[in-house]
């Protein structure tokens, strides 16, 4: 058991390792900006470029996951992030720059599919759930871990430096990739998963939209509305955004007690903590909170994500059983992960400016409804998700005797 966790935590940190590639272009833009003369529009598209790799292909590389395998995926992605972290840190225009971005979200997308598939893969039934809540907390930490590793090696080094020192790490991440034992790899041809699992991969991009609806446009609100500093808004939106962690623990104690019946334990649990979310999030823009200062703000949008985020690992923990997989290296659970993957990426492309247009239309007071509003539809999409796997287990269990 101590093997397999020791597994479950190497595909964790490369996982980690995949997602500190989002926030190092973002600590790096104001460099990048004067080095290759990119207006803010275009800092930010390169920033997300990392994202639209997962909005396009992700589906398509669950589907392929399944009948080429894990390892094969999660060495690949490696390989490709390590050559454009070298890449971007010689790029002679912006134009080499860009594609090596857009790449890279290519790199991005094979690990966070491989990875979690090879988990199911690897761990017993009985820690699947915990494992998999464990996995949930990749990119929080990945975007904690880039960004500080990042601004640590700017500071003493150079830009091209933090950039070198990421394709190191890559390639410690691909030696690693490179011991794991093959998993996520049938001999089924692509397969595409229960409707089940369509919906609850649905619920979590209603969920990513949510998450950065609001912490995307946290900061811009503390420095214009409340008077916060620059440095003081990023670092209270990194600490906002750092309540997955605490929020992925409870979850993991939750299904940790629910023994035999994890469905049960699951509605119980994201009905109470949506529907708190949601009447937490309208106040996070009322006047009674902002006139409290930056604290108050940060603390209740924190709260909102706290109690949201605690029913987003659920979404991981029950994937591989509505997607309707019979063994763990049911090629569903790979294109499962290929939906989570587009529906989460989509949703954070989507989410930053739907709440533009949004407090552009109904001021920041909407934003806070529109969130409320998101965390509603997540609820209805993942209780919708449970009857249908139920209904679809139950049907099975009519006609099995048939069968027989």
């Amino acid at each position: 058991m101590i093997r397999t966790w020791l597994n479950i935590i190497a595909l964790w940190l490369i996982g980690v390792l995949a997602a500190a590639q989002l926030p190092k272009i973002a600590v790096l833009a104001p460099v990048l900006r004067e080095t290759f003369h990119l207006s803010l529009a275009g800092a930010g598209l390169l920033v997300s470029l990392l994202e639209i790799g997962g909005a396009v292909f992700g589906v398509a590389a669950g589907l392929a996951l399944g009948r080429f395998g894990g390892r094969r995926f999660l060495v690949a992605g490696l390989a490709i992030l390590l050559v454009c972290s070298v890449v971007e840190a010689f790029a002679p225009n912006a134009g080499v720059l860009f594609a090596a971005r857009a790449v890279e979200g290519v790199g991005y997308v094979l690990v966070v599919i491989a990875a979690p598939t090879m988990i199911v893969a690897i761990a017993p039934e009985r820690i699947r759930g915990p494992a998999l809540v464990l996995w949930s907390t990749f990119v929080p930490v990945g975007v904690a871990v880039g960004s500080g590793v990042t601004g640590l090696a700017v500071a003493a080094t150079s830009p091209k430096g933090a950039l070198l020192l990421w394709a190191v790490l890559c390639g410690l991440g691909l030696f690693a990739a490179a011991r794991q034992a093959r998993g996520g790899r049938s001999e089924a041809r692509m397969t595409w998963p229960a409707p089940a699992a369509v919906m609850l991969t649905f619920g979590f991009g209603l969920f990513t939209v949510f998450v950065c609806a609001l912490t995307m446009l946290l900061p811009s609100f503390l420095t214009e509305r409340v008077g916060a500093s620059l440095s003081g808004a990023s670092l209270a939106t990194a600490l906002v955004s750092l309540t997955a962690l605490p929020a992925s623990a409870i979850a993991m104690r939750i299904l940790h007690a629910a023994g035999v019946d994890p469905r049960r334990a699951v509605v119980a649990t994201v009905i109470p903590a949506l529907l708190a979310a949601a009447a937490v999030a309208v106040f996070v823009f009322q006047p009674a909170v902002v006139g409290r200062g930056a604290v108050a703000v940060s603390v209740v949008a924190g709260l909102a994500l706290l109690l949201g985020g605690v029913a987003s690992p659920m979404v991981f923990a029950r994937l591989p059983s509505l997607a309707g997989a019979s063994a763990p290296d049911d090629p569903r659970i790979a294109s499962a992960n290929g939906l989570l993957t587009q529906f989460g990426a989509g949703g954070a492309l989507i989410g930053p400016p739907l709440g533009g247009l949004v407090v552009g239309r109904w001021g920041w007071q909407g934003l806070g409804v529109c969130v409320a509003v998101l965390a509603v539809a997540m609820l209805a999409a993942l209780l919708a998700a449970e009857r249908m796997g139920r209904a679809s287990a139950e049907a099975e269990g009519e006609l099995a005797p048939q069968r027989t």
